[in-house]
């Protein structure tokens, strides 16, 4: 820590400064880890203030996903990471401090995340109308341009609520295919099992089917789904011999 002055310009020297070399930065932090996990209070604060921003990302990423407050979750972020900071294994992961330590963090408190969830982007809903809205005004003098796949899929779902959809299966639907949630996050927010949220998706599914005629009552795919290419003969068994035109068999 020589020739630093101050806290701020320790937790700079610890690689809140990107100049800092990732080496003497891990360094820095490394030995204000081994203090901390001894009783420095001073070295544990200094340690807990270079993830700070790492956590401020962290708990705004969680408060889109799981509805709840800034404070929190930011509360709840800090006080794991005080924990994580003192009772860090210094000698067992001495490399890589820093990010080790906001991941730990996460954990403590989410558990690990599903690669589903990660990869989620949720679409605020101003941001989707603005999208809709572009892509009509491009695609409207040109019919035989490829549609959207979001915007066909609006289109589906307002279809099908002039037919008959029911509230509870549009909602799913909007959920899942414009929202981007997955069945984690509403079984999460529901109280309810990834099986239950599955289930209730494919009730969804195969309503909006049955109303644009894709799928019968029962759930099997439609003749004019499937195409109806093939013709049969209604009179024709399977496995009988049909006569040819000389009255002999066939």
């Amino acid at each position: 820590m020589t020739g630093l002055a101050g806290a701020e310009e320790v937790v700079d020297g610890c690689g809140r400064d990107r100049s800092v070399p990732d080496v003497v930065a891990n360094g820095r932090l490394l030995f204000l880890l081994c203090r901390a996990t001894q009783g420095d209070v001073a070295a544990a604060r200094v340690a807990v203030a270079r993830v700070v921003p790492a956590l401020v990302m962290k708990t705004a990423a969680h408060c889109r996903s799981a509805d709840r407050g800034f404070d929190t979750v930011f509360d709840e972020l800090l006080a794991s990471a005080w924990i994580v900071v003192t009772t860090y294994p210094v000698e067992r992961r001495p490399e890589k401090t820093w990010i080790n330590i906001v991941l730990d963090t996460e954990r403590a408190v989410f558990g690990r995340q599903r690669i589903v969830d990660r990869l989620t982007t949720l679409v605020p809903p101003p941001l989707l109308a603005e999208h809709l809205t572009i892509r009509r005004a491009a695609s409207a003098p040109y019919d035989d341009r490829v549609g959207d796949p979001l915007l066909e899929l609006v289109d589906l779902l307002a279809t099908g609520r002039r037919l008959g959809l029911s509230g509870a299966a549009l909602r799913v639907l909007v959920e899942f295919g414009i929202d981007g949630l997955s069945a984690q996050q509403v079984a999460t927010r529901d109280g309810v099992t990834d099986r239950a949220v599955r289930m209730r998706r494919q009730r969804a599914v195969t309503e909006l089917a049955t109303l644009l005629g894709l799928r019968d009552s029962t759930g099997s795919t439609s003749p004019r789904a499937a195409g109806a290419g093939a013709k049969t003969c209604p009179h024709h068994r399977p496995g009988s011999r049909q006569a040819r035109p000389d009255r002999r068999a066939a």
